[in-house]
């Protein structure tokens, strides 16, 4: 199955290596899509034989592009090399890297540069309008691919039979909006119910399940987490392929404006 990369700069600028009209093209396949590395964390103890397991370190995900700049114009060539190089900045910058297949499914990487350029050959630039081998080395902070996230909105006619279908490889942590009127809703996934305050006619709840990032806003913005307990269990993953989850959604005093708005994100190994 052939694979199209395309690099969606920080300032605009976008290489859609794979288009002949692109300058800048690949050499050889991009290293990375494969997923990022990961390292063990173990505990060795005097006479032990082997070690004992603790954790799996997940690690952030390099990607290596072997590109050729050019061949343009000799007048233009040093112009392009700057501006390929310019438009990947020098690692402050957040670019996305897009792997997308000929069936259409786009998987994404926020990357930023990961070190510096090597020499420009600008000899070979301005005879000859191309520089044969100028690599670049980008680096996701996240160890995770990701596709755009599974999105399904319930009316309260929908929530008996309640479900949304996550490709994602990994467990996820939903996000929720709520929008009243609801008498003291209950939502969960994988057997876990948590109860929430009645919701307004009209006012909106916003939840990011997330524990590291846990939130519930009312429509005025105001924090209302301290009212509803965490979620502990994730949407799971299922690297076998899309599955479709069951959401649990219970409330009384709802009419056709109440709805329940799902939002998965989808995380996977690899990029392909």
């Amino acid at each position: 199955m052939s694979r199209r990369y395309v690099l969606e700069c920080a300032d605009g600028t976008v290489w859609d290596f794979n288009d002949p009209a692109c300058p800048v093209s690949f050499r050889t396949e991009p290293t990375g899509t494969e997923g990022a590395e990961f390292t063990h964390d173990d505990q060795k103890n005097v006479g032990q034989a082997g070690v004992s397991w603790v954790a799996r370190n997940d690690m952030p995900n390099f990607i290596g592009l072997d590109c050729k700049v050019g061949p343009v114009p000799k007048a233009d060539a040093l112009r392009l090399g700057k501006l390929w190089r310019h438009s990947l900045g020098r690692g402050k910058e957040i670019h996305t890297f897009w792997s997308i297949t000929e069936t259409g499914g786009e998987k994404f990487q926020y990357v930023r540069l990961s070190t510096k350029f090597g020499p420009m050959d600008i000899r070979l630039l301005k005879d000859a309008g191309v520089q044969l081998n100028d690599p670049a080395t980008l680096r996701s902070d996240e160890t995770w691919w990701r596709k755009r996230p599974a999105v399904k909105t319930f009316k309260a006619a929908d929530f008996a039979t309640a479900a949304i279908e996550s490709e994602s490889d990994e467990p996820v942590w939903p996000h929720i909006v709520i929008t009243g009127p609801i008498t003291l809703p209950k939502i969960g996934w994988a057997g876990e119910l948590v109860p929430l305050p009645t919701i307004a006619a009209g006012d909106v709840w916003t939840i990011n399940t997330d524990p590291n990032w846990f939130s519930i806003k009312d429509g005025a913005g105001n924090d209302r987490s301290w009212i509803a307990r965490a979620w502990y269990k994730q949407i799971p993953g299922n690297p076998a392929g899309p599955i479709a989850v069951p959401i649990t959604i219970q409330g009384t005093g709802t009419n056709t404006n109440t709805s329940v708005k799902v939002t998965l994100p989808q995380l996977f190994r690899e990029g392909f």
